[in-house]
């Protein structure tokens, strides 16, 4: 089965790759390759690679030849990334899912019919004091440019299914993501602490620290979206599943007390005045382990541990902009 993997170069991306590899698919890479393509290298000789993109119909529609299913990662990630240029953000979150949907479901063309795409938790925004917890049923309230692109690509996809009998799509709202890949990220909540941690000894908090993320590591994220793809049509069909682990809800100050305990030596401190960011919310995530029975692997300690050893292992150049997805000049 040949899967069409958008961003399949990215953080998330290499290790749906790889998971992908390791279960007999045959895996397409589609991607700008922003950050280059190494953390493929491992994997070389049992991927296609296909530079493009997704917002091009012409890139799209020859990468989706005799393509099985599509799993859409590719994006600028992040609200900090996004801001850095508007009409690229707009373009690639917004238009280029659009553009992939529209060429999938045409007739002229070999409908793609299982579609999974990549959605953020972070569309629910801050709902402290409104829900206890949030499930897939709770409305979305999206703060940021970033988050309100995820929601509106979730509506494109869900409206097309709605008129394409045959196309069956599914929207995963993934939690706080964290976590050793190689393509790093070290602009992430936990990644971040736990580098500085390693690096200077020190962790800042900004604002009070008692937000809540619900965080779930980046190997956890990759089983879970080929786990769909594996599951039956009719248990997945249009559906949206949260991919997180509820017993993996820290608040920020949490998050920072968990990497002192690991790194030693680690003071953590306030700026309360800095701006914080404004999510706050706990996730539920028994929908997908009932239905499509995934289950994560990896705790948060698990995880930090893991990096932390990545981090004192490897020889790399940790201040590189290539680990930092605010670093790139999108167009």
């Amino acid at each position: 089965m040949r899967v069409l993997v958008t961003g399949g170069a990215g953080y998330i991306g290499n290790k749906v790759v790889e998971e992908l590899v390791d279960r007999g698919y045959e895996p397409v890479v589609f991607d700008m390759f922003y950050w280059g393509d190494k953390a493929l290298d491992p994997l070389s000789s049992s991927i296609e690679k296909i530079k493009g993109d997704c917002r091009n119909s012409k890139d799209v529609i020859y990468a989706l030849e005799n393509v099985d299913a599509v799993i859409h990662l590719a994006g600028i990630v992040g609200e900090a990334a996004c801001l850095q240029n508007h009409k690229a953000h707009f373009s690639i979150n917004v238009e280029s899912t659009r553009t992939l949907i529209n060429i999938c479901t045409d007739p002229e063309l070999d409908l793609v019919r299982d579609f999974i795409f990549s959605s953020s938790c972070s569309v629910y925004g801050n709902v402290e004091g409104l829900y206890d917890e949030v499930t897939e049923k709770t409305p979305p309230h999206p703060l940021s440019h970033y988050a309100n692109a995820k929601l509106r690509s979730e509506n494109i996809i869900l409206e097309r299914s709605k008129e394409v009998s045959h196309f069956h799509p599914t929207v995963l709202r993934v939690s706080t993501v964290f976590g050793w890949s190689r393509r790093p990220r070290l602009d992430l909540v936990t990644n971040l602490f736990t580098y500085l941690a390693w690096k200077e000894g020190q962790i800042t908090v900004y604002g009070d620290g008692e937000q809540t993320r619900s965080l779930i590591h980046v190997g956890d994220v990759a089983r879970a979206f080929v786990d769909v793809l594996e599951s039956p049509r009719f248990k997945r069909d249009g559906e949206i599943f949260h991919v997180g682990d509820r017993q993996n809800n820290r608040t920020v100050n949490q998050i920072a007390e968990t990497v002192k305990s690991i790194a030693a030596n680690t003071d953590i401190e306030h700026d309360l005045e800095a701006n914080a960011d404004r999510r706050d919310y706990s996730i539920n995530c028994s929908k997908i382990k009932n239905i499509i029975k995934w289950k994560p692997q990896w705790s948060v300690e698990e995880g930090i541990e893991n990096l932390s050893r990545k981090l004192e292992e490897l020889d790399w150049d940790w201040e590189s902009d290539s680990f930092r997805n605010t670093s790139y000049d999108y167009e």
